[in-house]
């Protein structure tokens, strides 16, 4: 069930909350919201669309060029618009070169005027007089007759423009090439227009294609869709890429496919000739925009005038002609630049039509899709967030944003799928922002509970330490091998019957403090204070593999800190302190324990009441400090002297005792050498070889170094036993009496 308590927490059903909110937005948001929405949307399917750009651009088998009437052109041949006779030139150079289909991305709305036509007109008489060669001569010189004379020597499309408002002098509109079945103009969400402005029936007869040029721009002016069908009345006509698409491949004209859903048309795409083409219900396509303004060749309208380009360059080729002229207005705002030559544009679109599989789709499932991830994104968020630090939910966003945007990112440069990526970014972002703020302040609370439950314990470096393991720090009652240290002052009764309860506080103060400092030194736990004892721990709050090793070092500190400790007091006519230590180390209880109106971070054991009896031992011995033996194993780099095997009160089992003497490498060679005797006058007793161990321990009574009173024990304890009266399981083991 633990498992699941993330799902029943208040902050689960916060993020859950938040995480609908996010996707009701994203299903239902209108107005000011959707724009709003619907523009960062665009900045982001930008981005990724500039990140996914590839540095060389595409290479395609159908060869698309723009002829430009450039700043160049307009130099060299004057000012546009030129004369329809130019125009006609510049499609005669280019169907002569080769050129397969030529695409104008201009319209030709009105009659050029004919310069003998307008003489006559002038002098009427003039008319009267020469009229059948003025006839001739005016054949002779009409511009767009030559216009519509080039544009019938090839497969040509002109543009024209839709207009949302009827013309009051409406030329009839070209036939279209779109066939569309009239049971599917009900309820239609095509783009629909109620006028044109369409070319001269001169012109519009003579060539083989119409296409409307409208671009379609998004709500911030971005042109980032293209419209390929487009509706006015009950008739569809393509754009002017679709329309040379079908001139290219030699269509007779573009098929459509809809579904008729309650009385609803929603269009679903086109097909000529074997190429099947999904638009959304708009008929609309993205964009494959094959790179950054002039991705496509570029060859000035002047330079095929004069010939100085030809069929080595155009041969086999599509051309769009327009103009990337900055005065001629028409360069617009895409996600590839701000100044991008609408004429690209239209081939980018072409280039789609002819290879399906380069246009991006956004499918009808794209809305179910993203409300899936947000969902999925924000349970997720929710779930492992609950509880966390602050790190941890970074790290968690950081891998879940990382996941979001690399799937989006290869669904869009791979699978050519757009999906929206607003929305799971905005959700990682708030349940992120929410979880961290929500787990910052539990941190603080867990910090404050931190320090107040063990600032009397431990200094606050540890505890800084153990603010920072965080969760993993149990405040529960826990078992687990630990040591425990017990320090008494000697004869402290006789010493607090001679001084004031002032002078005893701040005696004992003044000792108390600087034992401590030396415990805290060595990574210890204070658990209390009982009159003159103190009594600490290793290996709780904080983990510490070397437990046993830094009580005896803290053990030995304390003897030489007491040192300095008597230097003082004798300089201010006191009394000096001699303690005892005792240590030891095994499993033991760890934990908040006590009542409901007072706790303490203590320990609790056998073990532990060991180590208080194993300092009560060490008057006996005449030794300052006494350890265990599982102590003494965790300490190899510090030489002990056994002092006996002891059964001492309250237990059934033998435990043997060590005093620490140094840390070897610190021993002199009379040292080391008393230890090593000291050792086989033990092992000589405990095999029962009296006569040569009363021998060693009279001589090392003599020689010692060291504290004697142990060696008299044992002279003692030989002399006056009998070895025929011992039991047959002795071991060796004195029994103690008293605590």
């Amino acid at each position: 069930m633990s498992s699941l308590k993330p799902i029943t927490s208040k902050h689960f059903f916060i993020g859950a909350v938040i995480t609908l909110l996010i996707a009701s937005i994203e299903l239902f948001s209108t107005g000011s919201l959707a724009k709003l929405v619907n523009r960062v949307q665009g900045i982001i399917y930008d981005s990724r669309l500039l990140l996914t750009l590839s540095e060389t651009p595409r290479r395609i088998d159908e060869s698309v060029v723009i002829i430009d009437i450039d700043e160049k052109s307009m130099q060299e041949q004057g000012r546009f618009p030129w004369s329809r006779s130019k125009i006609a030139d510049l499609v005669t150079k280019l169907t002569d070169a080769g050129v397969i289909v030529i695409a104008f991305d201009i319209f030709f709305s009105e009659s050029e005027e004919n310069p003998v036509t307008k003489i006559m007109s002038e002098i009427p008489d003039l008319s009267k007089k020469y009229a059948i060669p003025f006839a001739e001569i005016t054949k002779q010189v009409d511009a767009d007759a030559k216009l519509a004379s080039a544009l019938s020597k090839n497969d040509t499309a002109l543009g024209f423009l839709l207009l949302n408002k009827q013309l009051t002098s409406q030329k009839p509109l070209p036939k279209s090439s779109v066939v569309w079945a009239s049971e599917e103009h009900t309820n239609s969400q095509l783009n629909q227009f109620s006028g044109a402005i369409v070319n001269i029936s001169q012109l519009q007869n003579a060539t083989t294609g119409i296409g409307f040029i409208n671009a379609h721009s998004d709500e911030d002016g971005f042109i980032r869709k293209a419209a390929i069908v487009s509706r006015v009345g009950d008739k569809l006509y393509p754009s002017l890429a679709l329309e040379v698409a079908r001139l290219y491949t030699l269509a007779e004209n573009i098929e459509t496919r809809s579904n008729i859903l309650n009385d609803i048309t929603l269009f679903e795409g086109i097909k000529f000739q074997d190429k099947w083409i999904q638009t959304d219900e708009y008929g609309q396509v993205l964009i494959p925009y094959k790179g950054r303004a002039h991705s496509f060749p570029y060859y000035s309208a002047t330079d095929i005038l004069t010939q100085r380009i030809g069929s080595d360059e155009l041969e086999g080729t599509v051309a769009f002609i327009g103009t990337s002229a900055i005065g001629l207005a028409d360069l617009r705002s895409t996600p590839v630049g701000l100044q991008y030559p609408g004429v690209e544009v239209h081939a980018n679109i072409f280039e789609g039509l002819m290879h399906p599989e380069l246009l991006p789709s956004k499918p009808n499932w794209s809305l179910g899709a993203s409300l899936f991830i947000i969902v999925l994104t924000g349970s997720v968020l929710s779930f492992f967030s609950h509880g966390k630090s602050a790190r941890f939910i970074i790290v968690l966003s950081l891998t879940i944003t990382s996941v979001v945007i690399f799937s989006n990112v290869y669904l869009w440069s791979v699978q050519k799928i757009s999906l929206p990526l607003l929305m799971p970014l905005l959700i990682i972002i708030i349940l992120a922002g929410y979880y961290i703020i929500i787990g910052s302040i539990a941190e603080m609370k867990h910090s404050r509970k931190i320090k107040s439950m063990f600032d009397q314990y431990v200094p606050p470096e540890r505890i800084n330490q153990m603010i920072l393991q965080g969760k993993s720090l149990s405040q529960k009652s826990e078992r687990k091998n630990m040591t425990v240290l017990f320090a008494d002052i000697r004869s402290f009764t006789s010493l607090s019957e001679s001084m004031s309860p002032h002078q005893l506080s701040e005696y004992l103060n003044e000792y108390l403090t600087a034992i401590t400092k030396i415990i805290f030194d060595n990574n210890g736990t204070i658990d209390k204070y009982v009159g003159d004892m103190v009594m600490a721990f290793w290996n709780a709050p904080l983990k510490d593999e070397n437990h046993a090793r830094h009580g005896v070092e803290a053990a030995m500190g304390m003897i030489n800190g007491l040192t300095q400790i008597n230097k003082l007091f004798a300089e201010s006519s006191q009394p000096a302190i001699k303690i005892g230590i005792g240590i030891s180390t095994g499993e033991m209880n760890v934990g908040d324990m006590g009542s409901i109106y007072r706790k303490a971070y203590t320990v609790l054991g056998d073990t532990v009441n060991l180590g208080s009896r194993v300092e009560n031992l060490t008057k006996f011995y005449g030794v300052v400090i006494l350890v265990t033996e599982e102590t003494m194993k965790e300490c190899p780099h510090i030489s002990f002297r056994l002092i006996d095997k002891v059964q001492v009160v309250g237990k059934t089992t033998t435990v043997q005792l060590f005093e620490p003497i140094d840390f070897t490498d610190k021993l002199d060679e009379e040292q080391l050498n008393e230890v090593k005797k000291s050792q086989q006058a033990m092992m000589l007793f405990y095999n029962k070889n009296w006569p040569q161990a009363l021998s060693l321990f009279k001589e090392l009574q003599i020689t010692t170094v060291f504290s004697s009173d142990v060696y008299t024990i044992f002279i003692e304890r030989i002399k006056g036993t009998d070895l025929k009266t011992l039991a047959k399981d002795w071991n060796g083991a004195f029994k103690h009496t008293k605590k």
